[in-house]
């Protein structure tokens, strides 16, 4: 027989140090936990979501030598302001924003520390609608079906509020095992007007006539719009002969054109099936930008054979796989 002596102070320690949390958010109004979405699941009516600005929310976790895919906090257009209980390096990227480090100014795009005691601020949002933040060592939160973004059709996931509390997977990455050093990456254009580039889609033939006024058109940004689709307002592209198509899949990027003739921009919550014409599809690499288009922005579309969107996309996001 064997046996176990427990020492229950040691072990009131040691569940004291497993339960701690790292983070406390103080302020919040809309920001939620995002990552590289819900894969696998899309015959089961499940979309994908995940992080709108997705190449902002890469290279935060990429700079801070994470996975790729760690959950960070996708912040929307308030004030923001969380609280770390240890040093621990992160990273803020997307659309500016005035961040602070008890009151100090600190860079976006960058690795910075957030000493033990202090508060990381990130206010006044501008020239776009979402500011991601990274924790070097990651976010240790829930995840349903293999993905903690929330998903506010299927109810997964919940936005975070003031006083909740966070913790990190590994508490003790420290500034010298970051790539801080990394600086061949692209920091996007941000703010209206957006250019966007579109390459064809199913139905495009369909819109013949109608492809010079959507490329030569300003379209604005419908209040209407969310993460499931990017509504405009501005010309019309359809023609009195506009007939639905049978229901099927859509890619996220697809443009619909729906009966009055307005585009929508299908983007990571979309639906998975669709039963209007698809005009064309925005070039992944700009498929973020279209995400942080405020309402009342103004969209231009211009045309890209699908090759060189494919460039596009290397030049870009080829940054994440590289090794320095």
């Amino acid at each position: 027989m064997i046996l176990i002596i427990i020492n229950h102070n040691l072990l009131k320690e040691w569940m004291l140090v497993m339960n701690k949390s790292h983070l406390f958010i103080e302020d919040t109004k809309i920001a939620t936990i995002q990552d590289e979405g819900r894969f696998g699941y899309e015959k089961f009516g499940v979309t994908i979501n995940g992080a709108t600005d997705m190449y902002a929310y890469m290279v935060g976790n990429k700079l801070l030598n994470n996975d790729l895919t760690e959950p960070s906090i996708e912040i929307m257009i308030f004030d923001f302001s969380i609280r770390s209980e240890i040093d621990v390096p992160f990273c803020v990227t997307g659309c500016p924003a005035d961040v602070m480090i008890d009151g100090n100014s600190v860079d976006q795009w960058s690795v910075e520390n957030l000493p033990a005691g202090s508060t990381l601020s990130v206010k006044n949002i501008s020239k776009g609608l979402k500011t991601y933040i990274a924790f070097g060592g990651g976010l240790d939160v829930p995840e349903i079906l293999g993905s903690a973004s929330l998903d506010t059709v299927a109810k997964f996931g919940e936005p975070l509020r003031k006083g909740q509390e966070l913790k990190l997977k590994n508490e003790n990455v420290s500034l010298s095992e970051t790539n801080s050093h990394l600086k061949n990456f692209e920091i996007p254009s941000y703010g209206a007007p957006w250019n966007i580039h579109v390459s064809d889609g199913p139905d495009t033939q369909r819109f013949e006539k109608e492809l010079k006024v959507f490329f030569t058109s300003k379209y604005r940004v419908s209040p209407e719009s969310n993460n499931v689709g990017v509504r405009l307002n501005g010309p019309p592209v359809s023609n009195p002969e506009f007939e639905e198509v049978l229901s099927r899949g859509v890619a996220i990027g697809a443009i619909q054109v729906i009966p009055n003739g307005q585009p929508i921009i299908l983007h990571r919550g979309r639906t998975l099936t669709a039963g209007y014409p698809v005009i064309g599809a925005v070039a992944t690499c700009d498929l973020g930008l279209v995400g942080q288009a405020r309402p009342g922005d103004e969209i231009n579309f211009s045309y890209i054979p699908v090759d060189e969107a494919e460039k596009l996309y290397q030049k870009k996001f080829g940054f994440l796989a590289s090794s320095s």
